[in-house]
């Protein structure tokens, strides 16, 4: 039977978790405005520039999930 300590670790860890996706998801619809009104301002970014920066964000992660991210 788990006790009332491990109940709490367990709900601050998920709030935890939680709290980075919201910080992490803020972060990325950022990135999407800033993206938008350089695109609005100047051309749109070519596929090598954004995998470029792909690779500088996100490191050795998926293509999909750096792309699901910045899909805004």
């Amino acid at each position: 039977m788990e006790g009332r300590h491990g109940r709490r670790e367990r709900t601050r860890g998920v709030s935890a978790y939680v709290t980075a996706a919201v910080r992490h998801q803020l972060a990325m619809d950022g990135l999407a405005e800033i993206v938008a009104a350089y695109e609005a301002e100047h051309e749109p970014l070519s596929e090598a520039e954004v995998q470029a920066a792909q690779s500088e964000l996100f490191g050795d992660a998926p293509a999909s999930y750096a792309s699901n991210d910045s899909a805004a």
